[in-house]
């Protein structure tokens, strides 16, 4: 057996178990017969969605499975989404609410070439989570354009922090890099049609 076939098997397994161990906390029944239906429902299930849950890289042809991260890494990762969405939804609900209008929205980029494509979505969904924070667009090469409401937003874009924290969960390493060249600050107002 090579590699990638016990790569497979394991992610199989560790994808069995954890539907087996869901059954078995929803259901609440320890007879045989609910345990063994459980049993091979969790392996059927597993069986039908595996090749559902690789993804490849279009670039370097590894494949991933959907759910391979570092969960002790993952469960402070989401606490820390938690406390950006916090305080970015205070900047900006105190830049609504000023008086006069000073902010100046930009478009910022920066790269982040991950090897694990589940990777990019994370941090494009982080970023979209957070609010003063859209994520336009994802390029070849890892290079993400990111909507922000002002430069405070654009700030913590360009300082790395979610994008180094994210490698860490997928176990990566962190190759950010703003691009500043890039920045666009005049979007006009209206786009035409």
């Amino acid at each position: 057996m090579n590699r990638r076939q016990k790569h497979s098997l394991s992610h199989f397994l560790e994808l069995a178990i954890g539907l087996f161990a869901i059954w078995v906390l929803l259901s609440g029944k320890f007879e045989i017969k609910f345990l063994l239906i459980g049993l091979f429902s969790s392996l059927t299930v597993s069986f039908i969605c595996m090749p559902f849950l690789l993804i490849k890289n279009t670039e370097t042809g590894n494949t991933y499975f959907l759910f391979q991260v570092n969960y002790l890494k993952l469960v402070p990762y989401c606490i820390w989404v938690l406390k950006e969405i916090f305080k970015s939804t205070l900047d900006v609900s105190r830049e609504i609410l000023k008086p006069h209008i000073d902010y100046v929205p930009r478009i910022v980029y920066f790269s982040m070439p991950f090897e694990n494509p589940m990777a990019n979505v994370v941090l494009a969904n982080s970023i979209i989570l957070t609010p003063g924070t859209i994520t336009i667009d994802v390029m070849d090469g890892g290079i993400f354009e990111v909507h922000a409401i002002n430069k405070t937003a654009a700030d913590d874009m360009l300082s790395g922090n979610m994008a180094r924290k994210v490698a860490s969960v997928f176990g990566e390493k962190c190759q950010f890099k703003p691009l500043p060249e890039l920045e666009v600050i005049d979007i006009p107002e209206e786009v035409p049609i």
